[in-house]
C-alpha cells in the first residue's frame, strides 16, 4: 500500500509538470505556501536512491504535498485559497519549510513528503511547516518520508522578505 501511495503521489506530481510546462519550460509555475503566505515557484523533480539520501541532499528543506486518507487526493480546502488568488498557476497545494531569505535555507533542492490525512478527520489548510508537524504530533495524519527531490526556484516571495 506505501508503494502505491508513492507512486500515485509521484504521478500526480508527474502529471501537474507534464501537463502545465509550456514549449521550452524548465518547469512549471506553481503556487504553494510558506509560513501562511501565498508564494510562487518554478517546480521539476527527480528521485533518489533512498529517503535517507534525499534527506541528506535537501539539507533540511521539505516540501509537503497534502493528501486525504485516500493516500492520492488533495483535500479541497488546502488548495482554496491558492486558487482563488492564482488562478491561472497550476498548483498542487505544497507548502515549503524554508525560502531563500530565511535564516538556514541552504540552496538546492526540497524533500517530498507527504502529510497523509487520517481517515474520520476533516481536513484544513495546512499552510506552515509547524502546522503540519503539529497535526501528525496530535494524531491527525501522519508524515511520509519520500526518496523524491523537488527543485523550486521561488519566483514570487516579495511579500515575505
Amino acid at each position: 500500500m506505501k508503494i502505491f501511495r508513492l507512486a500515485a503521489a509521484f504521478a500526480l506530481l508527474a502529471a501537474v509538470f507534464v501537463f502545465a510546462l509550456p514549449a521550452g519550460a524548465t518547469g512549471v509555475r506553481n503556487s504553494g505556501f510558506y509560513d501562511h503566505q501565498i508564494i510562487e515557484y518554478e517546480a521539476t523533480f527527480a528521485t533518489t536512491a533512498s529517503p535517507q539520501a534525499a534527506l541528506q541532499i535537501s539539507k533540511g528543506a521539505i516540501v509537503y504535498h497534502i493528501v486525504g486518507a485516500d493516500g492520492v487526493t488533495t483535500p479541497a480546502v488546502q488548495c482554496t485559497r491558492l486558487v482563488a488568488a492564482l488562478p491561472n498557476d497550476a498548483t498542487s497545494c505544497n507548502t515549503l519549510n524554508f525560502i531563500p531569505t530565511e535564516v538556514g535555507y541552504t540552496r538546492g533542492a526540497w524533500n517530498l513528503q507527504i502529510f497523509h490525512w487520517k481517515a474520520g478527520v476533516t481536513p484544513f489548510e495546512l499552510s506552515k511547516d509547524d502546522d503540519i508537524v503539529a497535526a501528525r504530533d496530535a494524531g491527525l495524519g501522519t508524515i511520509e518520508v519520500t526518496s523524491i527531490l523537488v527543485r523550486c526556484p521561488l519566483v514570487n516571495f516579495a511579500a515575505l522578505r
